[in-house]
């Protein structure tokens, strides 16, 4: 997939997020997990795929999202009918730096493996 699909596919994820997290609850999907293995999951897939669309930023791309999730969580506490808790920035924050980790590391031993090889 080229790093311009990755980047719409981010960005489209990050705007989804914030449907599901800072709209009425008719939007949250329901799911058959826990919902904190449902938010760890889905920042992991958020964090993979921003790690795979800006490769040479992994850095900037990760604390930004990490103070995305934070401000996600506060704007639950302005809304009627929401709640935003430090633990589910905790879970959220363990989720998108586990796909941020995965993706890159998998992304390496990619391209790693692609090299060619000294001969002998």
């Amino acid at each position: 997939m080229p790093q311009t699909a990755f980047r719409f596919l981010a960005w489209g994820l990050i705007l989804g997020l914030f449907i599901v997290t800072d709209t009425t609850m008719a939007f949250r999907p329901h799911t058959l997990i826990s919902p904190n293995a449902d938010r760890f999951v889905a920042l992991f897939v958020v964090g993979a795929v921003f790690s795979l669309a800006y490769p040479k930023h992994v850095l900037p791309i990760l604390l930004a999202l990490l103070a995305v999730i934070v401000g996600f969580e506060l704007i639950q506490k302005l809304l009627a009918g929401r709640h935003g808790y430090i633990k589910d920035i905790f879970v959220k924050g363990a989720g998108c730096c586990a796909g941020v980790v995965a993706a890159t590391a998998l992304r390496r031993a990619l391209s790693a493996m692609s090299k060619p090889t000294g001969t002998s």
